[in-house]
């Protein structure tokens, strides 16, 4: 039987940042974190969306929203509560604490004229009792190149593909992924300062590989579409048997888009 929450929620201060953000990385594991990704989610949190749960003086839950922008059937784009850094400390679960904080932020974007909230669940079991549902599937592919070809579609080979620093072209590609934001139902309009997430590249994330590159789809001059991505080397008693692992890729078009695959 859990016990009722004796915890007080309380909005976050900035200098308790720190704190906040350390409880969270231990309640998922405790793994390493860099400093580059401290800075960022420091830079992007908003304080007064963000909660933290108190037992006295002791912090034991955190929790918050992003005002998102979301796509929806149709092309509108709607205000939607990102939902993010939820964590109950291990000593205080089955007390009610994620429950009360849920419940409150709800609440926040029901009184923000909010009508989605949404989040990437790590444990999905838990959403459905504050009436989240699963909203699209995902799909993670290993695609051995030496087995598969692509056939690409007429105007592929009229797409010039170069490499650049992803920082150099970043703006372009930015462009890209805005004007597809209408065109997809579930997309998310960045919001000012969000750009700067698809350039965070610690290396103690990089598993061995390659620090971050980019290749860039082009027509006319103009950029049309572009991948991130990272390569590892690998060699096995055959020859090489190394990866290229995707992070993202988008493209205004077809042809740009199989030129960037190709």
């Amino acid at each position: 039987m859990g016990t009722e929450s004796a915890t007080e929620l309380k909005t976050l201060r900035p200098e308790e940042f720190d704190r906040w953000w350390d409880h969270l990385v231990r309640a998922f594991g405790g793994g390493p974190a860099s400093a580059e990704e401290r800075e960022l989610d420091r830079s992007l949190t908003e304080f007064d969306r963000s909660l933290a749960a108190w037992d006295g003086d002791v912090l034991v839950g955190t929790s918050g929203a992003f005002s998102f922008r979301m796509t929806v059937p149709g092309g509108a784009v709607v205000p939607t509560a990102g939902v993010t850094m939820v964590s109950v400390a291990a000593t205080h679960r089955r007390r009610g604490v994620l429950t009360s904080m849920m419940r409150r932020l709800m609440d926040d974007a029901r009184a923000k004229g909010e009508p989605l909230a949404a989040l990437f669940a790590s444990e999905p079991a838990i959403y459905g009792r504050f009436g989240y549902g699963a909203a699209t599937p995902q799909l993670i592919a290993e695609i051995d190149t030496g087995r598969v070809t692509l056939e690409v579609p007429e105007g592929t080979d009229g797409v010039r593909v170069r490499y650049a620093a992803p920082a150099d072209v970043l703006a372009e590609c930015e462009a890209v992924y805005a004007a597809l934001v209408p065109r997809r139902p579930g997309m998310l309009a960045r919001q000012p300062g969000w750009e700067r997430a698809a350039l965070v590249d610690p290396e103690s994330e990089r598993e061995g590989a390659s620090a971050l590159q980019c290749v860039v789809a082009e027509r006319d001059g103009e950029i049309t579409g572009y991948a991130r991505f990272r390569t590892k080397m690998v060699w096995g008693r055959s020859g090489h048997d190394g990866t290229v692992t995707l992070e993202d890729l988008a493209a205004l078009d077809p042809a740009s888009e199989a030129a960037l695959w190709r």
